[in-house]
């Protein structure tokens, strides 16, 4: 982790603004769960810096129980070579998807909901990833089907997790938290 948690968009807008380099090329990326908050950020960071920003939910097949190998990489990357920078791209699993489609992340922005009333991080045990993403799959698979009321449980695959297994693994492999800027949000 680097440094403090940024509290504030004034302290994150400063920080990005600091290091953007005198032609203004910078892909920054913006990454953290579902429903976080990233594409606001990346929107009013973008009006603050004079960017673009890039979503990849935009180029994302959906309907395929999947996310990252449903990116379309060459849609993605002719937005990217499109847009105007800085380019701020926000969106779950970031720094796998960059890989699978060929491009940089110059600076990482994780974005974490932190409770308002108890400074407690909400996805703290798979974003840090200190149990093995098996344990962490089970424990997913056991909320899941404790939720689904009815028989509907026994018709879903073992493995089925979606979203959220991938959202393990990549937790797992790629430990964005650790290289990224921490931005918190309050929810």
């Amino acid at each position: 982790m680097k440094d403090e948690p940024l509290k504030s968009q004034s302290e994150l807008y400063a920080r990005l603004a600091d290091l953007l380099p005198n032609d203004g090329r910078l892909c920054i990326g913006i990454d953290g769960m579902d429903g976080v908050g990233k594409s606001t950020l990346a929107r009013e960071l973008a009006n603050r810096l004079g960017g673009s920003v890039i979503s990849l939910d935009d180029h994302l097949t959906r309907k395929q129980n999947g996310y990252i190998l449903h990116i379309r990489c060459d849609e993605l990357k002719a937005a990217l070579s499109a847009s105007t920078s800085p380019i701020l791209v926000e969106g779950v699993c970031l720094l796998a998807v960059a890989q699978r489609c060929g491009f940089d992340v110059d600076v990482l922005v994780y974005v974490r909901r932190i409770s308002r009333n108890s400074d407690i991080w909400h996805e703290e045990e798979i974003c840090m990833a200190q149990s093995p993403a098996i344990e962490l799959k089970e424990k997913a698979r056991a909320l899941r089907n404790a939720f689904l009321m009815t028989d509907e449980s026994a018709n879903i695959a073992d493995d089925d997790l979606g979203l959220m297994g991938e959202l393990i693994d990549y937790h797992a492999q790629w430990r964005p938290v650790e290289r990224a800027l921490l931005y918190d949000v309050s929810g």
